[in-house]
């Protein structure tokens, strides 16, 4: 039996962020992920897509609301590493997700 965790797939660029880049946070829309399954202390298994190489750890620090909220306590770069520019992290997020309102960001302590 699977012990209750928290399942999160990512795509392998950010899978590997979270490796070898400083990634922190994962972030995502909230809905599927809210409170109910995202909090402090839950196990969460991180996994390159469906069925690729997983990593395991806790969550921490949680964050709801706007990206504008979030980011005034979460460093943009702890959740895309990559990004130069907090100017470039809005703009992308917000291609990707134009209408979206309300966020989760959680940390992601390995193990």
């Amino acid at each position: 039996m699977v012990e209750d965790r928290l399942f999160v797939p990512l795509k392998t660029e950010f899978f590997k962020d979270f490796l070898y880049n400083g990634k922190v946070y994962e972030l995502r829309t909230y809905g599927r992920f809210r409170e109910k399954y995202v909090y402090h202390g839950r196990r969460v298994e991180l996994r390159k897509g469906f069925s690729g190489e997983s990593v395991w750890g806790a969550i921490g620090d949680v964050r709801i609301g706007s990206l504008e909220s979030i980011l005034q306590k979460v460093d943009y770069r702890d959740i895309e590493p990559r990004t130069k520019s907090r100017a470039e992290f809005f703009r992308e997020t917000r291609k990707i997700y134009p209408d979206q309102k309300k966020f989760i960001a959680f940390e992601v302590k390995l193990d």
